[in-house]
């Protein structure tokens, strides 16, 4: 395994029936530094997530994280890995706050019977200070620490997305996977996320795969980024490199990289 890396992905196919979703594509990404997989719409991108995190199972290929193979394994065996994703529709629950889902996030991992107990309104007053100031701690990161009271039915999607990132991080991943965090977003809230992603990335030394179709985002943000198109690998390299890069403007039709 490469030295540094945390996630690695070798040689990955994936069918749905006839079709190749992807075909023989790997990568790599190393701790504390976010890798990027962009493409076109159809490309693939999701579907490599889903296969890392065991929703999808590949027909080929494996996943290494830490060393560990972790191919095939059931999604809730990938998260105690310390695998962690996000979603292009926020996974959020009606009613409850912003800091109430971090919360959530927090004591979901530390096991269903104190969850359960959250959710029934049992177990708010046992370590709800120390439970509440961990969530600000990660609001405060994020950026969202002013609408920590406010309903998440109240927030526009982005704001949402940001909530479920938010849940991520609190979790503290090895390697968190990002699924299109800045759709939504306006330039200032864009600026924003990118400043806290790095953040992250340089005090917890998790991996980070970042999937999405904001390319001055990707490259501000990324070290390392793969391009595929149609299931199959295009290129990779550094964002200069990809900026320049005849193959990956052919495949964006020249659009959103000059």
């Amino acid at each position: 395994m490469t030295e540094g890396a945390r996630l690695v992905v070798e040689n990955m196919s994936v069918r749905y029936g006839g079709v190749a979703a992807l075909d023989d594509v790997s990568l790599t990404a190393h701790a504390g530094q976010v890798t990027a997989l962009i493409g076109p719409n159809g490309a693939g991108k999701s579907t490599m997530l889903a296969a890392i995190s065991g929703l999808t199972k590949p027909v080929a290929g494996r996943v290494l994280v830490d060393g560990v193979d972790i191919t095939g394994r059931r999604p809730q065996e990938i998260f105690r890995k310390n695998v962690v994703r996000t979603f292009q529709a926020p996974q959020l629950v009606s009613g409850l706050s912003v800091r109430e889902h971090v919360v959530m996030a927090q004591r979901a991992a530390g096991g269903s019977n104190r969850l359960w107990r959250d959710l029934c309104g049992m177990g708010r007053a046992a370590g709800a200070g120390g439970a509440s100031a961990a969530a600000d701690e990660v609001l405060d990161r994020m950026g969202l620490i002013a609408i920590g009271d406010s309903m998440v039915d109240s927030l526009p999607m982005g704001l949402r997305r940001l909530v479920e990132v938010a849940q991520a991080v609190s979790l503290r991943p090895s390697v968190l996977l990002l699924d299109e965090p800045s759709a939504g977003l306006d330039e200032s809230e864009t600026g924003d996320f990118a400043q806290a992603i790095a953040d992250l990335c340089a005090s917890e030394g998790m991996a980070i795969l970042l999937v999405e179709h904001d390319l001055e985002l990707v490259l501000r943000l990324s070290s390392h980024i793969v391009v595929i198109d149609f299931g199959r690998f295009v290129d990779s390299g550094s964002p200069d490199q990809i900026r320049s890069s005849k193959l990956v403007q052919d495949a964006y039709t020249g659009s959103g990289l000059e």
